[in-house]
């Protein structure tokens, strides 16, 4: 049985399955980050605490006991970047969730962390096939998508409240060949 706690892609990507410990940090990275994440995402704005994020993470670690998701902590450099996360698993199916510092983007780092964590479980045969949903104005996690070889599957609408608004998703599919 493989251990997915934790992967390590040097020089500088470290994924490693969310902590307790992680709680602080990362409430402070949301906080700093929670008017940007705020415009494609709409759970930015259920953190108002410390506790929230610990919560959060309890939550986290419950479920990828039980195989139904994976939340990854993404650091580069060693340093906190955001996260990388198969919000759901089903059978050999999972769908991929991100975040990412503004400090970190337009570098490649969330290509270069999706890809590994989508070959890290497809090379043991956890999983085959991967979906990415994205608000239809997010152009980076649509490139994203793109880049990495998924293909467009279908446009779901009025998918996410995110405030007061309704946003269309665009659902995106890749499927890794049987070894």
């Amino acid at each position: 049985m493989m251990d997915y706690r934790e992967l390590k892609c040097p020089p500088s990507l470290r994924l490693s399955l969310q902590q307790e410990s992680d709680a602080a940090d990362l409430f402070a990275l949301v906080q700093l980050e929670k008017e940007r994440l705020s415009r494609h995402l709409s759970w930015p704005q259920l953190i108002n605490d410390v506790n929230d994020t610990l919560a959060n993470i309890r939550h986290n670690r419950a479920d990828f006991a039980e195989g139904r998701s994976a939340v990854y902590v993404l650091r580069w450099d060693e340093e906190l970047a955001g996260i990388l996360s198969y919000n759901t698993i089903n059978d050999k199916q999972a769908e991929i969730g991100y975040w990412l510092a503004a400090r970190h983007e337009g570098r490649g780092v969330m290509s270069t962390a999706v890809a590994a964590l989508m070959d890290w479980y497809a090379a043991a045969d956890r999983l085959d096939t991967f979906i990415i949903r994205c608000g239809v104005s997010n152009r980076a996690s649509n490139r994203l998508a793109q880049r990495l070889g998924f293909e467009f599957d279908y446009r779901q609408v009025r998918a996410e409240k995110i405030g007061d608004c309704y946003v269309d998703h665009n659902v995106y599919r890749r499927q890794y060949p049987k070894p």
